[in-house]
């Protein structure tokens, strides 16, 4: 069996990050309408396995996840407005994570193609 390189991993590991951040996306799009609630637990459990370090604990993936199943069940301590912002706050942020590794990995292979 052939192992990927590990840049292709990487950028793999990108794709399905990027893949969530839309599947977020979704639901905050939603939040104001009718929501898919089984998206959203999904999701929910989609976001507690990321093992992301975030200097602000509040906006971690874990507490997103928690923060979305409790408002899921409708057992939510945050109003929806507060879960939205905590969304977006944190869809932001990973987006940008993602596309400056992105850039620092294309910089990378650039470079070692020109030698």
């Amino acid at each position: 069996m052939v192992r990927p390189a590990p840049l292709d991993s990487l950028q793999a590991r990108y794709r399905e990050l990027l893949a969530l951040c839309d599947a977020v996306e979704a639901i905050v799009d939603s939040i104001t309408g009718r929501m898919d609630r089984e998206h959203c637990i999904a999701t929910a459990t989609q976001l507690s396995a990321l093992n992301l370090d975030q200097a602000d604990e509040t906006s971690s993936p874990k507490h997103l996840a928690a923060a979305l199943q409790s408002a899921a069940s409708g057992r939510s301590k945050f109003a929806w407005e507060a879960i939205d912002s905590m969304l977006r706050v944190s869809l932001d942020g990973l987006r940008r994570h993602v596309t400056a590794e992105q850039a620092m990995i294309e910089a990378m292979q650039r470079s070692k193609t020109s030698h």
